[in-house]
Formats: C-alpha cells, structure tokens, sequence
C-alpha cells in the first residue's frame, strides 16, 4: 500500500511540474481557461518511473542521423524517430522531448555530439539508474553548475528504454476487470 501512494504522490508532483511548466511559459493576461490535457505518459520501461509526457516531444533534425521514421504514440501524437551512432558503433533510436525526469549525472561534453552547438550528458532514471536517453544544452549556457537543459535544452530519450502508460494500461486490461465487478 506504501508504495501504491509513493507512486501516486510522485505522480501528482510531476504532473505540477509539468503544469508549472506550461503556464510559467505564458504571461498572466494571455493565459486562458483552456486546460491542459496530459495526451500519455512515458514511464521507464525497467521501472515503471514516469520519464516524461505525450505532449512534451518535437521534432528536431539532427544532420548525424542514420535514419528517420515517424511513429505515431498516440492517436493525436506523431513523433521523429531518428537512429544515431556513437563512436563505439552502438545504435540506438531517439526521439525528443523538452522535459524528462532524469538523475543528476557527469559534467557536459561536446565530444561526439549528435546535435552541432550542443553540449550533452547522459540522462539516467533516477529511480533504477536505466540509461534513458542524454541530456543536451546549447554550448554557450552549458557550465558546471547547470544540472539540466535550459528552456533553449532538451532531452533525447531512447525509445526502446521507454513505454507508453497508455499501452500499459491496454495490457492490464484494468477498465475490463472495474465493469465486470
């Protein structure tokens, strides 16, 4: 029982977190009664730790990627898939959101950097230390003492180490078990 209210405590801090967000980013007289609706959640897939929301990937073209496919994570949400190479020859396929939930690690490196004029470091869960993705912060603002991406920053995440909670749920088939009892 402990752990069901831990779970829901953090996710309710990170749904503040991610409201904080939204409105800190529109003055007070553009702000509208128009509420914001959360499309899913990206939740380590090792586990179960919420990464980051639907709503919070882009698109942003890196000129380093192998390949580049769309892939559709919910019925409203279409998002670039790009598959990037480091210098060890490891592939792996990332997306992009512009806020995740990642532990504090390493200092910023521009070595080897999938995106020219950024710096990165890696982003782990901090739940269970899962490698998630990196971290990347324009080369100018990257100093000592930014933990994390600026608003100008963003975050790569690796998209087989993620899933949708969305697509979690579908295989619980929670809502099925609720209507039969």
């Amino acid at each position: 029982m402990k752990c069901n209210q831990k779970h829901k405590l953090m996710r309710i801090s990170f749904i503040f977190l991610i409201v904080l967000l939204f409105v800190r980013g529109y003055p007070a007289e553009e702000n509208t009664e128009e509420e914001t609706v959360i499309e899913d959640f990206f939740i380590c897939r090792t586990c179960g730790n919420d990464v980051s929301v639907a709503n919070l990937a882009f698109d942003k073209y890196t000129p380093l990627a192998l390949s580049v496919t769309n892939h559709s994570f919910t019925e409203t949400r279409s998002v670039l898939i790009q598959e990037v190479q480091n210098p060890l020859g490891i592939r792996f396929h990332i997306f992009l959101v512009k806020q995740a939930s990642c532990a504090k690690v390493h200092p910023w490196t521009i070595k080897s950097t999938w995106f020219p004029g950024y710096a990165w470091k890696v982003c782990v869960c901090p739940k269970c230390h899962t490698l998630l993705g990196w971290m990347f912060e324009p080369v100018e603002s990257a100093t000592a003492e930014q933990s994390f991406p600026s608003e100008a920053g963003f975050y790569a995440i690796i998209f087989q180490n993620i899933i949708t909670e969305g697509f979690v749920n579908s295989l619980l088939m929670k809502e099925k078990a609720l209507r039969d009892n």
